[in-house]
Formats: C-alpha cells, sequence, structure tokens
C-alpha cells in the first residue's frame, strides 16, 4: 500500500557569524579609530530587518557623518552612546560591512 504525503520542506535558520576590529592597536587622545563590522549570513534563507546596535567605547565620540554599509554612507540612530542602525536584508550566504569612526577624547 503506498500512501501519498505533503512535501515538506524544512527551513534551518543559521545565527550569522560577526567581526569586530579596530584600526589601531593603541591610541591617544585625539587619535580616530576606524571600527570595520563584518555580518555573514550562513543560512540558505535571507536574513531581513536585522537590527545592528554597537556602544561607542568609553573616552571617545562618534564623528558624524563616517558610518557606512558597504561603503554606502548611512545615517545610523545614536542613543545614549549606542549606534543602531536597520539592515534591511542579507542576502543567502551574503556579507554586509559596516564602518564609522570614533575619536578619542579621554
Amino acid at each position: 500500500m503506498v500512501i501519498d504525503s505533503n512535501t515538506v520542506e524544512t527551513i534551518v535558520r543559521i545565527p550569522p557569524t560577526i567581526y569586530k576590529e579596530v584600526d589601531k592597536c593603541e591610541a591617544c587622545v585625539g587619535d580616530i579609530l576606524t571600527y570595520t563590522i563584518t555580518i555573514r549570513n550562513n543560512s540558505l534563507c535571507p536574513l531581513k530587518n536585522i537590527v545592528f546596535n554597537d556602544r561607542i567605547p568609553y573616552g571617545t565620540d562618534y564623528i558624524l557623518n563616517t558610518f557606512e554599509v558597504d561603503d554606502v554612507p548611512q545615517v545610523p540612530s545614536i542613543d545614549d552612546y549606542t549606534l543602531y542602525y536597520t539592515i534591511p536584508t542579507i542576502e543567502p550566504m551574503g556579507t554586509v560591512v559596516i564602518r564609522f569612526q570614533v575619536q578619542v577624547r579621554e
């Protein structure tokens, strides 16, 4: 006896990989630091409306107009020394690169 059944598709969501780096190991007052955050979607499904947030390090100030997503200038929200930006989509196996700068004040 053969019983027909509905086709089933299982989607496995794998969390993205996030790498953060800064261009200097040491800094003095007045130095500018460039942060690069790389977010890779390791799944076969697009990631949509990903909320990126990153706290500005103590003793630094965010430099306006330095926030970029994939080399395109963007405007993040800033609240209590934290940057917020919603990434609309990261394609399957795709990567998004975020860069911004801060200046050391203390």
